[in-house]
């Protein structure tokens, strides 16, 4: 018995056993990517991102750093007092120490209605003005009120406390007789 082996005509002269090579029909080139196109353009934009992704820390310190609140931190509440008398404030009040004094020489402390020195009733520890029809309407706390868009009423020191932290901050401190008596001015 004899075997024969015979070889491909394309393997003759070269040596390797490939098989042979198939044309690529036109859709297949059609398809296909020429060299260069978008090889470059994928590990480019994963640089890119790798560089974002590194910088996020350092972006977070700058706006963290930068977003520091003022270096003379706000009290969440205030105490003001007086002989025989005090109130807890659930809020910070800008110019404590000449409301503390408005006070204590407006009503001591006493959250009282009377008539004030030009015969006008006031009201609170702060002795705002009535209006002219003797009610609050017209008086000084609706005028400050309409200025401040605080509302409430003069007779709840906390209210009143309020409202005269913001006229004082505005330039309205010489509304009240006790500012000219004492010679007040704002943080004093």
């Amino acid at each position: 018995m004899t075997l024969t082996i015979r070889k491909p005509r394309f393997l003759m002269g070269r040596g390797l056993a490939r098989p042979p090579r198939r044309q690529p029909e036109l859709r297949e080139k059609a398809a296909a990517k020429k060299p260069g196109q978008g090889q470059q353009s994928a590990p480019m934009i994963e640089k890119l991102l790798y560089l974002l992704f590194l910088s996020l820390p350092f972006v977070t310190l700058i706006q963290t750093v930068l977003a520091r609140p003022e270096t003379r931190p706000i009290p969440l509440e205030t105490f003001l007092s007086g002989p025989r008398w005090e109130y807890r404030l659930p809020f910070a009040v800008q110019n404590k120490a000449t409301i503390e004094k408005l006070i204590q020489c407006e009503s001591r402390g006493m959250n009282v209605s009377r008539p004030d020195s030009d015969g006008i009733i006031s009201d609170g520890i702060l002795q705002f003005h009535r209006g002219p029809s003797d009610t609050l309407a017209g008086g000084t706390w609706e005028d400050f009120s309409q200025a401040s868009g605080i509302t409430g009423s003069p007779r709840n020191p906390v209210d009143a406390i309020k409202m005269t932290d913001w006229a004082i901050s505005h330039g309205r401190g010489p509304h009240w007789t006790c500012w000219q008596l004492q010679k007040l001015s704002p943080g004093s």
